[in-house]
Parts: structure tokens; sequence; C-alpha cells
């Protein structure tokens, strides 16, 4: 026999034995003299009898081995084998898991943006193309006479203090000439 004949019978021999004992304890005590026994039609039972033997007759899907192993502490181990033919991803998800509703890779930075901000304020909507080109180029002209601008501004305030310290020097030396001939020294 196999395991799911296995199952079924000890199935329907607890489920008759608790129905017999049931009836056992809702019933009357039975009469002195026992009622002629009545034959049970297999029509009258709630199950088709041809269908369980059919599919009992068949050999089972899964073949499951119960080995009980004894480990350490002293309970057993059960492990099941399960001898039936392995799965390839085709049969699990299908001819066309690789053709799926979803990309190969997540949303780009930009794929976003361009979700989830208006064309309205998109780059230089305000504008067509050629106004956009000429607004950069203006912003980089006027950008260029800034640094060139503040350049010279500051070139000439070193050449201003270059000027008064070069005065300042030869008024010192014209000073220091001075007090030499006062006090009768000569020139170097």
């Amino acid at each position: 026999m196999t395991f799911s004949a296995l199952l079924l019978a000890s199935a329907l021999t607890v489920h008759l034995a608790q129905s017999g004992t049931q009836a056992a304890q809702q019933q009357p005590p039975p009469p002195d003299k026992p009622p002629a026994a009545q034959p049970t039609d297999p029509v009258d039972l709630p199950v088709s009898l041809e269908k369980i033997q059919k599919k009992l007759s068949r050999d089972p899907a899964i073949k499951v081995d119960i080995l009980p192993v004894e480990t350490e502490s002293g309970l057993p181990t059960f492990r099941v084998q399960i001898d039936a033919p392995k799965l390839t991803i085709e049969q699990i998800l299908g001819p066309d898991y690789l053709r799926g509703p979803v990309p190969y890779g997540g949303m780009t930075h930009q794929e976003f943006l361009d979700m989830v901000t208006p064309t309205d304020v998109r780059g230089y909507a305000a504008f067509t193309n050629g106004e956009g080109v000429t607004v950069a180029l203006t912003s980089l002209a006027l950008q260029w006479a800034l640094k060139t601008a503040l350049q010279e501004l500051r070139e000439a305030r070193t050449e201003r203090a270059q000027a008064a310290a070069r005065k300042e020097v030869q008024e010192a030396l014209e000073a220091l000439r001075k007090a030499r001939r006062e006090a009768g020294l000569p020139d170097k």
C-alpha cells in the first residue's frame, strides 16, 4: 500500500470508530431481541468508493520516505526525501519570464524629474530654443566682463599701493640724506 492509501484508511477507521462510540452513547439500550441485520447499500454512502479506488490505484506523484534518526538529546529527527522531477525556472515563472512588464533597471534621476516636473518650468520653458541660447551666451559674456573688471581693479589697487610705497621710501631717503648733511656726514 502507498502512503496516501494508508493515510486514507486510517482516517476512515478513526471516523468510523468515533461515529460508533457516539452512536452507542446516544442510543437507548438495545431490546432483548436483536434486530434483523440490514445490508448497507454503497449508493447510500456519502462518498464514492469508485473514485477512492481509482485514486488509490495510481502511483503517487510524490514518494515520501520518513526516516527517524536519533540525535544527541535522544529525540528523533525525521528527514523527508522527495522523489520528483526537478522544476526549471521556466516551469515556475512561465516561458516569458525574461520579458516581464518591469524594466531591467530602476528609474533614472532624469526619468523621475521628467515625471514630476511640469513642462512649463523645465529648463528654458519661458523661451524658445533660440532665445534660450541667446540668454545663455549673454550670461556668459556678462560673467567674463565682470571677472575682467574685477581683475583690473585689483591690479590698479596694487599699482597705487606700490607707487605710494615708492614715494614713501624716496621721502625717507631724502630725509636721511638731509639729516646726514646737517650732521656733517658725507652722502653715500
